[in-house]
């Protein structure tokens, strides 16, 4: 269902997620929404994602996720 979204809504979509981040409201959902927008191809979401998990930032630090996330961003640039 997201795929079908154009990329100003996938930027919009992406934009609430990060800012909920930040705010330290609903992580998992934001990240979850993340995750859909970085999969509909969206670059940012998906470095971001992998800075998430890199760092461990509000969720648990994996590298292997992080570097799932830095793949799929380098083959959407």
């Amino acid at each position: 269902m997201i795929q079908q979204l154009s990329h100003q809504d996938l930027e919009h979509v992406y934009a609430e997620a990060v800012n909920t981040i930040q705010s330290q409201m609903n992580f998992a959902d934001a990240v979850k929404q993340l995750e859909d927008v970085a999969r509909a191809g969206h670059g940012k979401a998906a470095l971001f994602l992998a800075e998430l998990y890199y760092q461990g930032f509000r969720v648990e630090r994996d590298s292997l996720k992080a570097q799932y996330w830095q793949n799929l961003a380098t083959m959407q640039a």
